[in-house]
């Protein structure tokens, strides 16, 4: 979910939601239906928490029938699971692991799939394809700051966020922004991917920064 542009706040949220089918119904699930990889993911997280609640729940009630009437098997059983259940919190909950873990599955997908190919966030997706984005500007400090025109962008720029104050500010005529920015966009998929390519790669041909 966070390789499709979802801040990782949101994915995590909702990844979880969808797991245990607890089915929170907020403004960022709209997020997720109006896209359609991320309900592919989602439904797949709904199957596999469905089907790991039944083989869990079938396990532990096979196993309390086989410990017959002794209580040293049923302790047994009983400390097991809930054994499991701490181990699956710590792998939840810790966040250094939880970090190892995304970043070896996403090393992963973005070897075997297309995700992750597109490095801006989606902040809201509207109807006809259109869609809010913050595009992050890429580079160093060292890099220098870069002169972005208003009126040659692929998109329309509805606001700048400092990358050092975290401050807003509105997008002037020309506007001087530095690595690390984050520039908050109104525009089609294909006006995303076009100024995603134009910002961190000032070199091309049709560069406009």
């Amino acid at each position: 979910m966070r390789l499709t542009g979802l801040p990782e706040n949101i994915a995590r949220f909702q990844c979880l939601s969808a797991l245990t089918g607890t089915g929170f119904t907020t403004h960022e699930s709209e997020m997720i239906v109006n896209y359609p990889i991320r309900r592919r993911v989602l439904v797949a997280l709904m199957v596999i928490g469905n089907l790991g609640l039944v083989s869990v729940a079938g396990t532990f009630i096979v196993a309390l029938v086989d410990a017959g009437e002794g209580g040293t098997s049923i302790l047994w059983q009983v400390t097991t699971v809930l054994a499991a259940i701490g181990v699956i919190f710590v792998m939840t909950t810790f966040k250094r692991l939880d970090r190892v873990m995304c970043d070896f599955v996403g090393v992963i997908l973005t070897k075997m799939t297309s995700l992750g190919d597109r490095r801006y966030q989606r902040i809201l997706q509207l109807d006809d394809g259109y869609s809010i984005a913050e595009h992050t500007i890429g580079g160093t400090q060292a890099d220098g700051s870069k002169v972005l025109s208003a009126t040659d962008n692929p998109v329309e720029v509805l606001a700048v966020r400092d990358g050092k104050t975290r401050e807003f500010g509105q997008m002037g005529d020309d506007q001087s922004v530095s690595p690390g920015d984050v520039l908050i966009c109104f525009g089609t998929e294909e006006a995303h991917d076009s100024f995603e390519d134009e910002i961190n790669n000032p070199g091309r041909p049709n560069a406009s920064c």
